[in-house]
């Protein structure tokens, strides 16, 4: 009897991770649900990058099953699956954000509500997935991607009891109501499964600090041609996928090499000699100025290790779990109103103690102009 092939799962977040999405007016909100098809436009590189993930993980005789997420309406789910449909993409789920449920029964404080919605989904998803999957998890940092699969991860690990979980829940500001959901999954057990990468795609972006702070099996990259050199280091993408990646991300040869050099400045354990393969097709291709090989005996040894099917860079393991307490006051919907009311009201208190002060210069002949103290 031939062995069952493992499987690998490739979650993505849809909104700015896979589709160009605008949240920015009230008018690009409203215009979101009237899109066709056609309309909707996937941020270079990543249609690329889902379809030489999937291949190089069959080349290493792993099934493969790519799902996604979207804080979007299932009203729109026909376009969304339309686009997928485009841009030859194969998946085995969508999940959808049902606003129309909550606007009829009147929870608007769950219109804006990320993490225990994305946080319940996983979790549900993970149920109806065989035991024993690896995970890659692909997201941004618009809203609090990196935080909800960090969790989900130490989740799925039993990194987190169900007590600091419930703590944490009540420090973001969950709804009852995702939380229930949450809960429920916790205490039908979850399947065994493996994060082994948490990919964020810097939209706002983040500083480096901010994103490091979750732990060394978390990547982050501001284009989807970075992302395919960090996941080529780590053995998820073969050369050809790079090349296929870059090739789409919209990048001219400049544009690329900065790139490559962010990459390999990001120093995260992955060094030019580890992108040895990829840096050669992407050479061959014409894609890329000529940019250092690195060392020798460092080329040497990712050329020994790919002869042997090891990946030029091995993974890191997760180690213990973030201060989920204090990144929530940045991750969170609730932490940042509160670290904005804090900002706000110091500023009313200086200009509390600092306009007498203002005013009394000015009656002293001191003030450049009215406007100093208005």
């Amino acid at each position: 009897m031939a062995a069952v092939k493992k499987l690998t799962v490739l979650r993505w977040d849809l909104d700015k991770t896979y589709l160009v999405s605008d949240f920015e007016s009230l008018r690009a909100l409203l215009r979101i649900p009237f899109e066709r098809a056609e309309d909707k436009r996937a941020v270079p590189g990543v249609i690329a990058l889902v379809k030489a993930l999937r291949r190089s993980a069959e080349r290493r005789e792993r099934r493969v099953s790519v799902r996604f997420m979207s804080a979007s309406p299932p009203q729109i789910g026909q376009a969304i699956r339309g686009k997928l449909q485009i841009d030859g993409i194969e998946y085995d789920e969508i999940r959808f954000k049902d606003q129309m449920r909550h606007l009829v029964r009147g929870r608007f404080d769950m219109l804006r509500e990320q993490i225990g919605y994305k946080l319940s989904e996983l979790l549900r998803s993970a149920q109806v997935t065989e035991a024993g999957a690896e995970e890659l998890l692909f997201g941004d940092d618009w809203e609090s991607d990196p935080l909800v699969y960090s969790l989900y991860a130490d989740l799925v690990a039993a990194r987190i009891d169900r007590d600091r979980l419930a703590s944490l829940l009540q420090q973001a500001g969950v709804h009852d109501d995702y939380t229930s959901s949450i809960e429920d999954s916790m205490a039908r057990g979850l399947r065994p499964r493996r994060v082994r990468l948490i990919c964020i795609l810097r939209a706002r972006p983040r500083s480096d600090q901010e994103l490091a702070a979750f732990g060394r099996h978390l990547l982050w990259f501001d284009n989807y041609f970075e992302g395919a050199l960090s996941l080529h280091a780590l053995g998820d993408l073969d050369p050809e996928g790079v090349v296929a990646v870059a090739r789409e991300c919209e990048l001219d040869p400049i544009g690329l090499t900065r790139s490559f050099e962010a990459v390999v400045r990001r120093d995260r354990g992955l060094r030019r000699e580890h992108l040895t393969l990829a840096r050669v097709a992407l050479a061959r291709a014409g894609l890329i100025s000529p940019v250092a090989a690195g060392g020798v005996l460092g080329r040497a040894a990712v050329r020994l290790r790919a002869a042997f099917g090891r990946p030029p860079l091995s993974a890191s393991e997760p180690g213990p779990p973030p201060a989920y307490e204090a990144l929530l006051a940045s991750w969170s919907r609730r932490g940042r109103k509160e670290t904005a009311a804090e900002i706000d009201e110091a500023g009313d208190r200086t200009e509390r103690e600092e306009a007498p002060k203002a005013a009394e210069a000015l009656l002293r002949g001191e003030g450049d102009d009215i406007e100093t103290i208005v």
